[in-house]
């Protein structure tokens, strides 16, 4: 897989923490393809199962729903949530982990994209987060590692 592929499948947003809250942070620049508002905890924000890949050591959860003037290609179905559980990469400790989108389906129920989000913060506290999303690239474990080496170039 060439660099030229996986740049040119990666979008990137950058989260800052609103001042005084735990979890809330807003877009400040970047792609517009995550609601503008997201929660993202270095704790369980929902409940969540212990079984599949949640039995990997958990960093986190991202969550977000987008309002109704906000366009996206993950804005498909009411309750237009998005969501991911964060996982560590032991392999790329420089991250705060990784996970694969999941946007309510027609059915109410959320569904895996196969997107893959890195995340990224540059301090232990997590003031800002890069998010880089690439599409499609979350199903296949070797996608995911090129994905990530990637967007670990851009960091450096």
């Amino acid at each position: 897989m060439t660099n030229e592929f996986v740049m040119k499948s990666m979008s990137e947003a950058t989260y800052s923490k609103k001042v005084g809250t735990a979890s809330s942070y807003y877009l400040q620049e970047g792609s517009n393809m995550l609601p503008n508002r997201l929660s993202i905890s270095k704790e369980n924000i929902t409940q969540v199962q212990r079984k599949g890949r949640n039995l990997q050591k958990v960093a986190g959860q991202c969550v977000g729903k987008f309002r109704n003037d906000e366009e996206s290609p993950f804005k498909l179905h009411k309750p237009y949530t998005l969501r991911t559980q964060i996982w560590q990469v032991e392999e790329f400790l420089q991250f705060v982990g990784y996970g694969t989108c999941g946007i309510s389906g027609d059915d109410g129920k959320i569904h895996d994209t196969g997107d893959l989000m890195v995340f990224y913060a540059d301090d232990g506290e997590w003031h800002k987060i890069r998010i880089f999303i690439f599409k499609g690239m979350g199903r296949n474990p070797d996608d995911m590692i090129e994905a990530i080496k990637f967007a670990s170039s851009l960091i450096i």
